[in-house]
């Protein structure tokens, strides 16, 4: 994947024109690229091409139908959120579309606010996702700066200990290590110089 981008990028699939530029319109922010395409065929193309974050797509549709672009966006992308919105709402379908994958199912009619809860929930969890992977990524770092500061003190004199004490503090102070574990690390590298 390419570097992390902080705007959610959204493609819309629905063959009635009016319902896709309101769409479109009304999901537009400065948080949100939004790309509007007629079928599913073209949003498979564009899927191929460009990076999307949640695909929202009518059911049926000429050509490919949401449900077969659904799944065949899935493979391309498995992270994707996809929200499904039909007219032609059944349980069966229902069932089928979340057994694919899709993060949610709306039967149409139904007023934008609804489709707007759908896709600020599908952006908060995108979010979150996105931060807990900066945190797992700065987590690693600190844990590879800790061991390296760790295994420099296997053969610990006292101005080795010193400069070892000082990167622990430099990442107690970046936040990498809390308290209790600054004190526990300090401790094992003090006992290491002490008894060899």
């Amino acid at each position: 994947m390419s570097e992390e981008r902080e705007q959610i990028r959204i493609l819309i699939a629905e063959d009635e024109r009016a319902f896709r530029i309101l769409l479109s319109e009304e999901l537009q922010d400065e948080n949100r690229e939004v790309k509007a395409v007629a079928n599913g065929l073209e949003a498979l193309d564009l899927l191929k091409k460009e990076e999307f974050d949640i695909l929202i797509t009518d059911l049926k549709m000429p050509e490919m139908g949401g449900i077969e672009l659904l799944k065949e966006a899935r493979k391309i992308r498995p992270d994707l959120l996809v929200i499904v919105i039909t007219g032609y709402a059944s349980l069966e379908t229902a069932i089928l579309a979340l057994k694919e994958g899709a993060y949610d199912y709306i039967r149409k009619p139904f007023s934008l606010e609804e489709l707007k809860v759908s896709v600020n929930n599908a952006c908060t969890k995108i979010f979150l996702e996105r931060e807990n992977k900066r945190l797992l990524e700065d987590l690693k770092k600190a844990y590879e700066r800790l061991k390296e500061v760790v295994a420099s003190k296997e053969q610990t004199g006292p101005e080795d200990l010193l400069g070892a004490l000082e990167r622990l503090a430099q990442l107690r102070r970046e936040g990498f290590l809390d308290e209790e574990e600054f004190e526990a690390v300090k401790q094992i590298l003090i006992e290491r110089a002490h008894y060899g």
